[in-house]
């Protein structure tokens, strides 16, 4: 019966090999490894970028190893790097694991089995050269007509730091605290007192101990307040200086870091990426100049969302010759007004005269002075429109709540030109700016949910920077392999071997300066 039931088994399921059985495997490891598979799109890759070009420094040596032992090769230790976070496999650790079991890294890299510390050095020193290889991975990319360069959109997500919320303060978080500690001090005091008068020694000592953690603990929030008053800062991460507390939506903050990319609407592909310890307001125009040098056009369409919306970005967009399309936020009254008919989007602003004309048709003028204007985190020149008409006007009530002799009055600021240029742009062209979620929400839905990089592994803006650069590489990698294919990939990238190094030197000598590419993109 036993026998019966076991053959019956087998015929239902799929049986394996007798792991006692001897077996003639593969002769080589280049037969586990199929002609698509993405770990010979990254090989092929690597072996067509210029590695000296880049900069690359060698790999730490161990310090308990061999005396005079080489380091390991850059382009090895980048295969490594691409392999593992087009995998999902991001920490030193387990990378160096996958180098002792994992087929397709043996056949990489010629099975090296580098350690955790060596591969830790490389990300951590190479963070130009990684960005340089992205660098040229576009070149690459703009040769092959797979980049548009008429259509650029900007985004930016916050990406969790290595640091808690608990461990990053500001002045009033240390208040409550400083607030807290004293009043268990005062309290303490009280009990020390009362144990005194009972001559109870145990709970005295033990109060006592009580009272030199609190003063030890007061200690480190007056040095982090002074810290803060030193530096000017708003606020201290101590585990990593650098990260900071970020708005990710509506009321809820995170320690972390603002990943900025710019991508080509062609092909969803990323040409640029820079990170950031700050919120968008101030880096639309850094991210145009720096996609302008990158894609060597004069000028280009930019998209982006009302975060990005600053007077001062838009006039320098528009300066270098690019269209801005950036969705105005809602509009924000400081000072009361008694109607809606008469908020200041209803005045008109007249250009060939330097007027205004309000809604009941008096002339508004300007006596020609500039006045500094300073909000929160800007200072701009604005000019004053006023009308002498405001002291007798029958509707005055209605439109202002200012003191009669001075009456209502319009400011326009230096960059309103270039702010209602933009904002008709988005109003007209509706359709044009709505693309602007397919194009750069995509990378950022591919790799926060797909591939769940909603956080960083290092500290400090560098560190990110080049971690970013390794991420955005693979993106476009998997873009590439999706685009062309893997085996069409792999052959465009061994028949450019050699070719595109003359390329990327003629990219850098000829087309632009490549003092100004080191300034403008490794800044």
């Amino acid at each position: 019966m036993g026998y019966e039931k076991t053959s019956q088994r087998e015929r239902q399921y799929r049986q394996g090999s007798d792991r006692k059985q001897g077996q003639l495997l593969p002769v080589s490891v280049e037969d586990y490894v199929s002609c698509d598979n993405p770990a010979r799109v990254i090989d092929a890759f690597v072996d067509s970028l210029d590695i000296k070009k880049a900069g690359f420094t060698k790999s730490k040596l161990r310090k308990d190893g061999p005396k005079g032992s080489p380091a390991y090769d850059p382009a090895d230790m980048l295969k490594l790097y691409l392999y593992g976070y087009m995998n999902r496999i991001r920490t030193t650790r387990k990378l160096e694991n996958e180098c002792r079991r994992n087929l397709e890294l043996i056949w990489l890299l010629n099975g090296l089995q580098p350690k955790y510390r060596a591969i830790a050095y490389f990300r951590a020193e190479n963070k130009k050269a990684i960005r340089l290889v992205f660098r040229q991975f576009v070149v690459m990319m703009k040769s092959w007509d797979l980049i548009g360069g008429q259509t650029i959109a900007v985004d930016g997500s916050k990406l969790r730091a290595v640091n808690s919320k608990k461990n990053n303060y500001n002045q009033k978080k240390i208040d409550r605290h400083i607030k807290y500690i004293d009043d268990k001090i005062e309290e303490y005091l009280k009990q020390l007192e009362l144990q005194d008068k009972k001559e109870n020694k145990e709970k005295k000592i033990k109060v006592k101990q009580c009272l030199e953690d609190f003063e030890m603990r007061k200690q480190k929030y007056q040095a982090l307040e002074k810290q803060l008053k030193e530096t000017g800062q708003d606020q201290i991460s101590t585990t990593d200086p650098e990260s900071k507390t970020l708005l990710i939506r509506g009321q809820i903050t995170e320690v972390a870091y603002n990943a900025q990319t710019s991508v080509d609407d062609k092909h969803n592909l990323c040409i640029d990426y820079k990170a950031l310890n700050t919120n968008d307001r101030k880096i639309l125009s850094t991210m145009g100049a720096r996609s302008k040098v990158i894609l060597k056009e004069e000028s280009f369409d930019l998209l982006a969302d009302k975060g990005y919306h600053n007077g001062e970005e838009l006039q320098k967009s528009k300066d270098m010759n690019i269209t801005t399309y950036v969705a105005p936020p809602e509009r924000k009254h400081n000072k009361p007004i008694p109607t809606v008919e008469y908020y200041g989007e209803h005045f008109t602003c007249n250009p060939e005269n330097d007027t205004y004309t309000c809604p009941q048709g008096e002339t508004m003028r300007t006596n020609g002075s500039w006045y500094k204007k300073v909000s929160r985190n800007s200072t701009s020149l604005v000019r004053h429109f006023k009308t002498k008409a405001c002291r007798h006007c029958p509707v005055r009530h209605l439109c202002t709540t200012s003191p009669k002799e001075r009456g209502r009055v319009i400011e326009r600021s230096q960059y309103q030109q270039a702010v209602e240029e933009n904002n008709m742009r988005v109003y007209t062209e509706k359709e044009k700016y709505r693309r602007r979620q397919e194009i750069v929400e995509h990378p950022f839905g591919v790799i926060k949910r797909q591939w769940g990089y909603d956080h960083v592994l290092v500290k400090g803006l560098g560190k990110v920077e080049a971690e970013l650069g390794l991420i955005f590489t693979v993106y476009n990698l998997r873009r590439m392999i999706t685009i062309l294919g893997a085996k069409e990939l792999i052959t465009r990238l061994l028949s450019f071997f050699g070719k595109f190094r003359l390329v990327i030197s003629q990219y850098f000598r000829l087309e632009i300066n490549y003092n100004l590419f080191q300034s403008v993109i490794l800044s």
